[in-house]
C-alpha cells in the first residue's frame, strides 16, 4: 500500500513554483467564502507540459493557498467500498445519487478528514466533512454513525479499497465564486500493487453553478482541454481492479497518451 505519509516527488516542479510565485495569497475570509460544500464539480486530463501555460492566465483572477507555507500539498486518499464495489458500480453506471466515502489525509498540515461526497440528481455535489484523528486509516465507531448519517450503504458493509497520494495545488477564485485544484505526481495503489502517473495533471474546477465564462474555463478552452468524466478514486479502481471500465475507456485511454 501507499505509506500515507510518503513524501510525494516534486522533480520538475521549479517552473510551476516561479509561475505560483506571481499569485497573492488567499485571505481566510476568502477562503471560507468559497467553501462551496454544494457545488458543481467539473474534472479535465491535461498533459503535465500544459501546466504552466495553464496556471501563467489565471494569476490575476485567483489567490493561492498555500499549505504549511509551501505552494503545493500533499494528500493521501483511503477510499471505502463495499465488497463488490457497489459505489464504484454507481459510477461507472451514471447512477444518481451516488457516494464516495474517504479517508483524506493533508500531510503537510497534519490533518485527517473522513468524508462523504454525494453527487445527486441535478449538477450539484454536496460534501459531508467529518474530522479524524490524525493518521487515522481505519473507521472506528464514531465514523460509522457518521457514514449512516450521510450514506445510504451500511457503514458496516464498506471496506478500505483503493489508496492514492498526489501534490495539489488549490486557488481560489478572487471576484468569481470558485475553486480550483490541480493534482500531479499522481500514484495509486491497492493491497497489490501500485501504479504512478507522474505524466498526468487531474485539473477540477468546483463551481456555485455550471459557468464556462470563468478565467478557468477559458483557460482550458484555450489550450483546447475538453472536460473529462472519471474520478482519481475511479481511475485507481478501473487501473488496479477486476472491474468493468466500458464508460471510462475514453478518459482511460487520454490517461495512458498523457503518462506515456
Amino acid at each position: 500500500m501507499i505509506h500515507p505519509f510518503r513524501e510525494v516527488g516534486t522533480s520538475g516542479s521549479e517552473p510551476m513554483e516561479t509561475v505560483l510565485a506571481e499569485f497573492g495569497d488567499v485571505s481566510m475570509e476568502l477562503l471560507q467564502a468559497r467553501a462551496l460544500l454544494k457545488r458543481v464539480d467539473r474534472k479535465y486530463l491535461l498533459r503535465r507540459e500544459w501546466l504552466e501555460p495553464m496556471l501563467l492566465q489565471l494569476n490575476a483572477d485567483y489567490r493561492l493557498l498555500r499549505a504549511a507555507g509551501q505552494v503545493a500539498a500533499t494528500y493521501q486518499t483511503r477510499y471505502f467500498d463495499t465488497a463488490d464495489r457497489h459505489l464504484y458500480q454507481d459510477h461507472r453506471r451514471g447512477r444518481r445519487p451516488r457516494y464516495k466515502v474517504r479517508l483524506r489525509h493533508h500531510v503537510d498540515r497534519r490533518l485527517s478528514f473522513l468524508e462523504i461526497k454525494c453527487k445527486g440528481r441535478g449538477a450539484l455535489t454536496a460534501k459531508a466533512v467529518l474530522s479524524r484523528p490524525f493518521g487515522c486509516e481505519s473507521l472506528d465507531a464514531e465514523a460509522l454513525r457518521f457514514i449512516d448519517t450521510h450514506c445510504p450503504y451500511p457503514a458496516d458493509s464498506l471496506r478500505a479499497s483503493v489508496a492514492n497520494a498526489f501534490q495539489r495545488v488549490t486557488l481560489v477564485g478572487e471576484s468569481v465564486n470558485e475553486r480550483l485544484t490541480v493534482d500531479w505526481d499522481l500514484e495509486m495503489a491497492d493491497d497489490r500493487r501500485s501504479v504512478r502517473l507522474p505524466g498526468l495533471v487531474i485539473v477540477e474546477i468546483k463551481q456555485a453553478r455550471y459557468s464556462n465564462s470563468t478565467p478557468a474555463a477559458r483557460a482550458l478552452r484555450h489550450l483546447h482541454v475538453r472536460e473529462g468524466s472519471i474520478s482519481k478514486y475511479c481511475l485507481a479502481t478501473a487501473r488496479l481492479a477486476t472491474v468493468r471500465t466500458n464508460t471510462f475507456k475514453p478518459a482511460l485511454r487520454a490517461v495512458e497518451r498523457f503518462s506515456a
